[in-house]
């Protein structure tokens, strides 16, 4: 299946890897970046791992224990719609 970003979710990336070099550290920044890259490829191999959550209309799969990321499935293509921080305010159906 092919992944497909989309603005929110690459906005949402950029974010928080520009955030983690800034405040934290390169290494933590490139362990997200691998993080990330790793889900992909299980997204790709098993579209159906993240928990679905009727309330978004969408999945849910946790990249680290401080960002998730929500994807939906259609027909070919998973769109990744965006990475959340854990640590906001809980995620409502109007954030996505």
């Amino acid at each position: 299946m092919e992944i497909v970003w989309s603005k929110k979710a690459k906005y949402n990336f950029y974010s928080i890897r520009n955030y983690l070099e800034l405040y934290w550290s390169p290494l933590i920044a490139e362990k997200f970046i691998l993080d990330v890259l790793r889900v992909n490829k299980l997204l790709e191999k098993n579209p159906q791992i993240g928990k679905y959550r009727d309330d978004l209309e969408c999945r849910e799969i946790v990249i680290s224990k401080h960002i998730t990321l929500y994807y939906a499935i259609k027909e070919n293509q998973i769109k990744l719609i965006a990475f959340w921080n854990n640590r906001q305010r809980p995620l409502n159906p109007y954030d996505l």
